[in-house]
């Protein structure tokens, strides 16, 4: 099979390898799409993988074509999504069925091989079957989709909140999504240009403050001079949690989204706008997947009648022997992006 494997730091090779065959309780995935996360840009370009070689991809959907011993014949032939958490189901957060929260996991893309490749074996425990309404590139949203739907879960949202979403990638517009489909009053994203803003309010209800030096005074005029109830940080940098911290109402919740590249530092009197202003701070991991209330399951759900709006978000889609090219286009500053998308027919 094809498959784009990373061999070491910014070589990222499209070639021929061996077709992965189902062991017992596993599924082989015939790969249909999968996104390209931020994460998987720091990991080709920067920081590499746990070991190399490695297929990074860890956004996918595809079509079930084989099954190993011990998987029902049903699925052959089923869309399926994939949970991209391997649990090592001994650790005590394993045994509470906090998959997200495991201490010793695998991961597809990272620490284990991923879904940048035609195929893909699977455990069955992983697979989440799913309407064939949803194309295939939507349907390789769901990972990310379900992390952002996480938050605004725990952010508890309400109809009398005014969000703020610190951020303007993918999953801070799938936060504002979500927020909006759990009745928040108004939902605002951060972003950096024009451009941006004209983009990102063509997504329903979803409107947009460029951050300049008015950025505050825009977001007090819009909040009765308040500032937002809730604030989802989804960048994990110092100025984006700076200006979720600035962007919130006393006693405000604060949800930490955001992955930082490195440390992050904050002013005094940052830190005393937390304590005066007696804010609510949740930090948030993945998704939950396997449990009475499942964000995979809600997501699926809201997909199915969500979908075409959904497919805005991907800006860019290309073959795997254009990986090169996807990561160079991805990465470049001067073309407008939001979403990357490897496509299989």
């Amino acid at each position: 099979m094809k498959a784009c494997v990373l061999e070491s730091v910014g070589n990222l090779v499209y070639k021929e390898i061996p077709a992965p065959t189902p062991a017992k309780g596993e599924v082989l995935l015939r790969i249909k799409a999968c996104g390209i996360c931020s994460s998987d840009y720091a990991r080709v370009l920067k920081t590499g993988t746990y070991h190399f070689p490695t297929i990074p991809g860890h956004e996918f959907a595809g079509k079930i074509e084989m099954i190993g011993d011990g998987v029902d014949p049903v699925l052959i032939g089923k869309s399926a999504v994939i949970f991209p958490l391997l649990p090592c189901e001994k650790c005590t957060s394993c045994q509470r069925k906090q998959w997200a929260q495991c201490k010793n996991y695998n991961y597809f893309g990272s620490r284990c091989d991923g879904a940048f490749a035609e195929y893909l074996s699977v455990p069955v425990w992983n697979v989440l079957v799913y309407d064939d309404v949803i194309p295939y590139c939507v349907a390789a949203l769901t990972e990310p989709a379900a992390v952002a739907w996480h938050a605004v879960r725990m952010a508890q949202v309400t109809r009398k909140d005014i969000v703020c979403i610190s951020g303007s990638g993918t999953i801070a517009i799938l936060c504002g999504l979500w927020a909006i489909n759990q009745g928040a009053k108004k939902v605002y994203l951060t972003c950096r240009s024009k451009k941006k803003k004209i983009y990102i309010e063509q997504f329903n209800e979803l409107q947009a403050i460029v951050i300049d030096d008015s950025f505050h005074d825009t977001l007090l005029s819009k909040t009765n001079g308040e500032g937002a109830d809730v604030v989802i940080e989804c960048v994990g940098s110092a100025l984006s949690l700076e200006t979720a911290i600035r962007s919130l109402r006393s006693e405000g919740r604060i949800i930490l989204l955001g992955n930082p590249e490195g440390d992050i530092t904050l002013e005094k009197n940052i830190y005393w706008k937390i304590l005066r202003g007696e804010y609510s701070i949740q930090g948030v991991w993945n998704s939950i997947y396997k449990a009475e209330r499942c964000d995979w399951n809600d997501v699926l759900v809201h997909m199915k009648s969500m979908y075409p709006i959904l497919e805005k978000l991907i800006t860019h889609k290309f073959e795997l022997a254009e990986c090169q090219n996807a990561f160079q286009t991805m990465t470049d500053s001067s073309i407008f992006s939001v979403k990357g998308m490897f496509i299989n027919e």
